[in-house]
């Protein structure tokens, strides 16, 4: 085998056990709220912030209005508008002070967790949740095709939900309104 080989073994292996633990449902609702939103703003620290900011991107591409919770330049959120958290524990300081905020103005919240206790999550209007260890990942990172970090699952899973997401929503939008270039 080789890397790209590799590599596409571990995604589809990841990607089938990641769509039998989460079944369609949650992503559906996902899906639905954010075609039907405003403003789409997205709260993550760390590496989420940095995959919900990839997301982002395709979403601008899509036609979405879409801000960063916390960057200077993001207008604030207001009733009517959806906020996309990402977070592995629901437990950040940060995201959960965005969150009460939020709370406070009646803004819509999605979260994305692994955490389905955790105080984001119980906050939520609507929680996905990505499941905390996979026997298939294990044997990935065993096989070497992944690194030792435990936060790396939530990433790759994030990655791929957010992929799922991305391909539905190009799936609603009228095609006029796609400009990926």
């Amino acid at each position: 085998m080789n890397i790209l080989e590799d590599a596409k073994a571990m995604v589809l292996e990841l990607y089938a056990s990641l769509c039998s633990k989460i079944g369609g449902q949650p992503l559906e609702k996902v899906v639905d709220v954010i075609s039907r939103s405003n403003r789409l703003f997205l709260a993550g620290t760390g590496c989420s912030e940095m995959i919900l900011r990839v997301f982002a991107n395709r979403l601008v591409h899509l036609g979405f209005r879409v801000g960063m919770i916390g960057d200077l330049i993001s207008p604030v959120p207001k009733k009517g508008d959806i906020i996309l958290f990402s977070s592995k524990s629901g437990e950040n300081p940060a995201l959960l002070n965005a969150a009460r905020k939020a709370r406070l103005h009646d803004i819509k919240m999605v979260v994305i967790t692994a955490s389905p206790e955790s105080t984001l999550a119980k906050m939520a209007d609507l929680t996905v949740l990505l499941p905390g260890e996979l026997p298939e990942f294990k044997n990935i990172k065993q096989a070497g095709l992944a690194p030792e970090r435990t936060e790396t699952l939530f990433e790759l899973l994030s990655f791929l939900i957010y992929d799922v997401i991305t391909a539905s929503l190009m799936k609603k939008r009228q095609p006029e309104k796609v400009c990926l270039k």
